[in-house]
């Protein structure tokens, strides 16, 4: 078994709680530490406060005094000569040990001078602290003014649960807001990996939400990286397609082109021999569907052998009218008015002529097949910024709206007879001279084909 690993969650949480603890509790000692030091400094204060108010004139004999000393101060205060006879005391036994340890402490220890006070710390059932100091008009007399540390150690207890409370507030406080900022990384994450295992599980159409901060930021990333699964899984579909498509054009090249070649020979040898006016339209049928066949042959190889482009400097107005022209006879027939608006100003094109023609062709055939009552085609040219637009309008019946974003996929077809190649041909043609095309409806009805080229430096520098 290996390691038992945290959750995120907690990865975040453990270390934020135990910085707030160890901050805390080093907080709180130096507070405690400081509140003690300072009580200590008051309580000596006090009463060496003391000790010089009391060692002033007759304080020191007076009893009364020395009472009210204690009451203002907290201290006992005992007054005694150099031989430890006590003068007058706040403690009213006088064979209170306390008694003795200040008068001892005074006689036996250090000797004290008559310049100031003296503070010394004895053991009384704890410490305690004296101030000593020698009456300026008697030196043979001194004042001890003594505080317990009962008074201390509870005004010290007082401060240390203050201290204590307020920094396990602290301690709560912290821990909250670790837990609500874990929660707040770790919630998004969370979301976002539930999301990556539903799109492993196949809804691969889901998006994670974005946004500003870095795990939206993550979240946008991941929904550029399946926009780019999305589209090689697309281009990978599109291929194995052009590939069967090209698989297809092998074999109908090599198995109807040649027999299909012969039946139109011979078809056109019998029309010419055939002078009934209705045997001469059974055989102009025949030549017609013999010629719709050489057109999907031709839509299949060009699919077959796309082949690299051949790249020349020509007038991409010359085209538009050349392709015009070769279809004028069949707009006419079909009751289609062609009404063109070819900008002058355009600069020569890099392209492979009869391969663009034939890109423009599909193009406007689909255009006359959307319009079988006939109407008007609309043709332009124009420039736009670094490239240059050719429109293909009609006002026909249009797309069906459920194919229209699958019309450059092979074998996607509206027509009744169609295979669905020329806009495949069409997207091959147009894309190997660096451009675009694209299929939209129109207003009020009909179809607008855009193809949109790079305008290259060299052609006209």
């Amino acid at each position: 078994m290996g390691p038992v690993r945290l959750r995120l969650h907690y990865r975040i949480l453990i270390p934020f709680a135990l910085v707030a603890l160890v901050a805390t509790a080093a907080t709180a000692y130096v507070a405690l530490l400081v509140a003690v030091r300072a009580v200590e400094s008051r309580v000596q204060g006090q009463i060496l406060n003391a000790a010089m108010l009391v060692s002033q004139g007759d304080f020191s004999s007076n009893a009364t005094i020395l009472r009210s000393v204690k009451s203002i101060s907290g201290a006992d205060v005992i007054s005694f000569d150099a031989s430890g006879s006590v003068l007058a005391s706040t403690i009213d036994r006088p064979d209170d040990p306390l008694v003795r340890t200040v008068i001892d402490g005074a006689l036996k220890g250090p000797a004290i001078d008559d310049e100031g006070a003296v503070l010394r710390q004895i053991e009384c059932d704890g410490p305690c602290y004296v101030a000593y100091r020698r009456v300026p008009r008697n030196s043979g007399t001194i004042v001890g003014v003594v505080a317990t540390a009962s008074e201390l150690r509870a005004a010290t207890r007082t401060v240390s649960r203050a201290i204590i409370i307020a920094a396990l507030l602290s301690l709560t406080a912290m821990i909250v807001v670790s837990q609500f900022v874990a929660q707040r990384v770790s919630k998004p994450l969370a979301e976002l990996v539930g999301f990556a295992r539903d799109v492993s599980d196949g809804t691969a159409h889901r998006r994670a939400p974005a946004g500003d901060d870095e795990i939206g930021q993550l979240g946008a990333a991941f929904n550029d990286m399946l926009d780019r699964i999305e589209h090689s899984r697309k281009a990978l579909v599109q291929s194995e397609k052009l590939g069967l498509a090209g698989l297809m054009a092998a074999r109908v090249a090599h198995d109807i082109r040649n027999p299909l070649s012969s039946i139109k020979m011979q078809t056109q040898l019998l029309k010419q021999r055939v002078t009934g006016a209705a045997e001469s339209k059974v055989i102009a049928a025949v030549l017609h569907d013999i010629g719709t066949v050489e057109a999907v042959i031709r839509d299949l190889l060009e699919v077959a052998r796309p082949g690299a482009v051949r790249l020349k400097a020509e007038s991409l107005n010359d085209i538009v009218h050349d392709a015009i022209d070769q279809l004028s006879l069949q707009l006419t027939y079909r009751k289609i008015v062609v009404d063109m608006d070819l900008a002058t100003a355009l600069p020569p094109m890099s392209l492979d002529a009869e391969r663009f023609k034939g890109a423009l062709l599909n193009v406007i055939v689909n255009a006359a097949d959307a319009m079988p009552s006939g109407g008007t085609l609309s043709v332009r040219t124009h420039r736009s910024g670094s490239t240059v637009v050719i429109e293909v309008c009609d006002d026909g019946v249009g797309i069906d709206p459920a194919v229209i974003d699958r019309v450059f996929d092979p074998f996607v077809s509206t027509k009744r007879d169609g295979i669905g190649l020329g806009l495949v041909n069409t997207k091959a043609v147009v894309e190997s001279h660096g451009g675009t095309v694209a299929l939209a409806p129109r207003a009020p009805h009909g179809t607008t084909a855009t193809i949109r080229l790079p305008i290259r430096q060299e052609t006209h520098g």
